[in-house]
Order: structure tokens, then C-alpha cells, then sequence
């Protein structure tokens, strides 16, 4: 990620767009057609963003999928989303969707998943040994979040943030550890430590007094400008010309309403207090890493130093005590008990409402947020993923995929939707590729054999 030094008014002009263009016209006038140009904010929306919530080692399923559910939108969530409740109509549950093109090369069940979650690919050759003893290599391609970024990561400081809460305990750097891929075989090591992600953040943050006035002002003065041009030239155009402009200037007067609400005009920017020195691979201090670490990423969108970041619990090693929940036992060991083992059943059941606390604590901050009519998690997708579906059968079947936010309405949420193991979790990843304007070849995205193209039941 590339550092740069930037204060409150840069970015507060980014947010607050003052390039506004007149519109393309038929009549050859001297300086009427302006080409469209600057940030999503300065065309009359807000930036689109994308975040992915990872935990490992699957889900107990008796308590992790909804029951009651007589339709689509009338269902109530297990015991696992406990938490979420009060949040259903901003959630997406899909069942029934298989992961089968992780299976289709080298490695381990927990190092296909994943190298291959994200990726929608099988692994490359090579010599990390899993936990049965296989061989692999890294993932062999770019993962969703990072094709995400490329494209809506152009304009913000960090193309993307990989956060992680103790995501290299017991593994290192190896393919069980690593979720988010720049490419074939260039993994993307997360951040486990919040004081060098603030650093890395905020060290050149500087609040400007007065910016967000003297933006509005700046602003005032474009949009003035912009309806004297449109004085002078509407005498000189055609009828057709004309209507086009009145259409373009209804359009600007939208903007300027939306502009000077709460949320575009940078107020929820706030550079954050620095993070107390913590242990990062402590068990004692996990929750609050975990805490610190969400609410980075949060002020990092709500300031767009990036619209695209990663939060890594754990890794599919996963061998960790949840001390601050009374459960001793080991990940890895709790996720693999039967269902005959109710203590080891009861601890991962709590742990799994822990992270589904984190999730909603995150939805609830970003719809805290204004913007415009709404929040900016109307303006932002999470994607909720583990790397096999339940550890006792390391199955990649019937994967426990969540979405929450429909980012500017392309998803339908408020659902629980079943597919009985007819779709490909690269149709997911293909749908939200589309939902963010990716050029899918062929409409696909990661290993085409595994891909019939976006899942469109999800979308509006």
C-alpha cells in the first residue's frame, strides 16, 4: 500500500467533488461540451465499498442456519446469529452454495479454502504441508476483494486495508494463513498489530479548523458558476440542447442538496485516538485488538483512506483459547468434536456468536453514518466467509456465506435464500464482481469450470 501524506481538506475534497461538467452537446459551441471527470462523490454519488469478515474452521450448522422459515424474508435466524437478529433486513443468507473449485487441485481441505475462498481457483504446487499431510502452494489468482479494489481503489490512499486479529498465530506466513491474493501465487499478508495499522493510517493525518466550511463554500461558488454557464449558452443551442440541460442542472441541484447533508461533507471523519500498546498475538488482549482494529477500518472508509478492507480472525491453523468466553479448548480441536460432544459443541456455538457480535457491531457503525438520504452501509457490502463449511467433516459443501448492505441496491437483503447445492461460490464472487462494475471474461470470475456466471437471485 502505497503512503501518502494528505490533511482533512484533501480528502474532504474528495469527498465533497467540485469537477462538475457541463453535459456533451450536439451544437458545436466553443467550450459548451466538458468531459465528465473527478471522484464517485463529485458525480452525484458516494463511493461504493467493500468488506470481507473472515473466521475459521466452519460453523456448527444446527445453530448457524435459520429456522421457521415458510419464505424467503420470513425466517428466524439460528442461535449462532443471535446477535444479528435486530439487523435481519440488512442480511443476505444463502445455503446450498458449493465450493468445488478449490478442490480441483493440490492441498488439504483448510488450504484449499483458504487459497480458494476468495480466489474461486485451486491451489498452485508446492511444499507447505496441511494438516493431513498434503502439499501446496499458494492461491493461483486474485482474489475478490483485490479485483474489487482495482477498481474502486484508484482514487483513495490505500487501494485496500488487510487487517487481522491474531491471523498469523500458530501458522506464520503460509498458505492456512492467508486469504486476501493480488495475483497467482503474491498472498497478502494481513496487519495484526493496531498501532502500526494507525501508524501507517493517521501518522500524516492533520486536521485543517474550518475545512469543511471553507469546502462548502468552494462548493457554492462552482455551483454558481456552473448556472452562470448555463445562462449564456442556452440562447445559443437548440431546443434539444436546452432540454438536455435542464436535465443536467436538475441533476446538479440533486448533488448540491445531497452534498451539504451530513456524511458526503466529511464530518464523520475523525482522526481516532492512537491505540494502547497490546500484545497482538495475546489471548488476553484479543478482544481488544479486535475492537481497535474494526474501528480502524470504519474511520478509514468514513475518511476514504480506502474503500476496500479485509478482516482476518484467526487463521484455519486456529489453534487459540477464547479466554473471555471460558473457552479453554483449542480452535482447531472444538471445531473437529461430533455433535455427540455437547460441551465442545456449546464453546464453538459461543465463539460463533462473539463473531457474529463483531459483524453486527460493524453493521450498526457504518449505518450510524449518514449520507445523503441514507448510511454508508447503503453504500457498502460485507461478505462474511470461513474456509470450510464445518470442521468435524471438512466439507466445502453448503459453504455458511453471509452478505450484509446492499451497496446502492444490488442486492436484495432482508433473505434466506436455498439452492440445494445447484450453485457454485463463484457465482457469488462473480455477482458482487458485477455488483461493483468488474469486466468479467465470459461473465465469470476465478476457475470458469466452477462458474455459470453472477448468482442473480441475490440481485435487485
Amino acid at each position: 500500500m502505497t503512503k501518502r501524506r494528505f490533511s482533512r481538506r484533501s480528502f474532504l475534497r474528495g469527498l465533497g467533488g467540485t469537477a462538475i461538467a457541463l453535459p456533451f452537446l450536439n451544437a458545436s459551441i466553443p467550450g459548451a461540451a466538458r468531459a465528465a471527470t473527478g471522484s464517485n462523490a463529485s458525480n452525484g454519488q458516494f463511493p461504493k465499498r467493500f468488506v470481507v469478515f473472515f473466521h475459521p474452521n466452519g460453523v456448527e450448522p444446527d445453530d448457524w442456519w435459520p429456522s421457521n422459515d415458510s419464505s424467503e424474508t420470513d425466517f428466524d435466524l439460528g442461535e449462532s446469529l443471535a446477535p444479528l437478529r435486530d439487523l435481519k433486513d440488512k442480511l443476505l443468507l444463502m445455503r446450498g452454495l458449493e465450493m468445488n473449485a478449490v478442490e480441483a487441485g493440490p492441498g488439504g481441505p483448510h488450504q484449499n479454502g483458504m487459497g480458494g475462498v476468495l480466489t474461486g481457483r485451486p491451489l498452485q504446487e508446492g511444499e507447505m504441508v496441511g494438516n493431513d499431510g498434503s502439499l501446496a502452494g499458494w492461491g493461483d489468482g486474485i482474489s475478490i476483494d483485490q479485483a474489487i479494489a482495482q477498481k474502486i481503489g484508484q482514487e483513495t490512499p490505500f487501494k485496500s486495508l488487510e487487517l487481522g486479529v491474531r491471523a498469523d498465530s500458530h501458522g506464520g506466513s503460509r498458505v492456512r494463513t492467508r486469504l486476501s491474493y493480488a495475483g497467482p501465487g503474491q498472498p497478502l499478508p494481513p496487519q495484526n498489530d493496531p498501532r502500526a495499522v494507525f501508524d501507517q493510517l493517521f501518522s500524516d493525518f492533520q486536521t485543517d479548523d474550518g475545512a469543511g466550511d471553507t469546502i462548502r463554500q468552494k462548493r457554492a461558488s462552482v455551483l454558481d458558476t456552473v448556472q452562470d454557464q448555463f445562462k449564456r449558452i442556452q440562447s445559443k443551442v437548440s431546443q434539444s440542447d436546452r432540454e438536455r440541460l435542464d436535465r443536467h442542472f436538475e441533476k446538479i441541484r440533486d448533488l448540491e442538496r445531497r452534498l451539504n447533508q451530513n456524511g458526503m461533507n466529511g464530518d464523520a471523519c475523525v482522526k481516532p485516538s492512537r491505540p494502547e500498546q497490546r500484545d497482538p498475538d495475546n489471548e488476553d488482549t484479543m478482544p481488544e485488538v479486535m475492537q481497535a482494529q474494526l474501528d480502524l477500518g470504519i474511520m478509514a472508509m468514513a475518511c476514504d483512506l480506502t474503500r476496500v478492507v479485509s478482516i482476518q480472525v484467526s487463521n484455519a491453523v486456529n489453534h487459540i483459547r477464547y479466554p473471555w468466553l471460558n473457552s479453554m479448548g483449542d480452535g482447531h480441536a472444538l471445531s473437529h468434536a461430533g455433535p455427540s460432544n455437547d460441551g465442545a459443541r456449546q464453546e464453538w456455538i459461543e465463539r460463533d456468536k462473539w463473531h457474529a457480535e463483531q459483524f453486527a457491531y460493524l453493521l450498526r457503525q457504518l449505518d450510524s453514518i449518514p449520507e445523503g438520504d441514507g448510511t454508508m452501509l447503503d453504500n457498502t457490502c460485507l461478505l462474511w466467509v470461513q474456509e470450510i463449511s464445518q470442521g468435524n467433516t471438512h466439507s466445502h459443501a453448503d459453504m455458511p456465506f453471509v452478505l450484509a448492505g446492499n451497496v446502492d441496491g444490488q442486492f436484495r437483503t432482508g433473505r434466506y435464500v436455498e439452492y440445494g447445492g445447484s450453485k457454485e461460490h463463484n457465482d457469488l464472487l462473480a455477482a458482487l464482481g458485477k455488483a461493483y462494475g468488474l469486466d468479467l471474461p465470459n461473465d465469470t470470475f476465478g476457475d470458469e469450470r466452477f462458474c455459470s456466471g453472477p448468482l442473480s437471485s441475490i440481485t435487485t
